[in-house]
């Protein structure tokens, strides 16, 4: 993989563009990722993992006695539910902590179990 660099201009409200050719090569669409690596600023085409929930809820609402009508009726519910709970899961990881390649490891993990004990259940 051979690589190419350009400088661009960051703007006073800290934006910048994109080169043409490295936006088509990168196959980028309308979102990436930014990383600080403590060092570099890393920016990366967004990933979406499609993930399919649909066994594991028909599953749980047959268990729970769903059938028929009241059974599609109840999944159709639960599955227009799942990307608003996705963007809440992923906003409440945004808030708790983060590991940088700088820290212990173990200290984080510490942290991590201590948040989870004062969390209410």
């Amino acid at each position: 993989m051979s690589q190419e660099f350009k400088r661009v201009r960051v703007s006073k409200q800290r934006q910048i563009t994109i080169p043409k050719d490295f936006y088509d090569a990168s196959g980028i669409t309308d979102e990436v990722t930014i990383e600080f690596n403590g060092k570099e600023i890393i920016v990366r085409k967004a990933e979406y993992e499609q993930v399919d929930f649909s066994t594991d809820i028909l599953r749980d609402l047959v268990e729970q006695g769903y059938e028929g009508k009241q059974l599609i009726t109840k999944f159709e519910e639960i599955k227009a539910q799942i990307p608003n709970a996705l963007n809440i899961m992923v906003e409440e990881a945004k808030k708790g902590p983060s590991f940088h390649s700088s820290d212990d490891l173990d200290e984080y993990l510490d942290a991590l179990e201590d948040d989870e004990d004062q969390s209410p259940s």
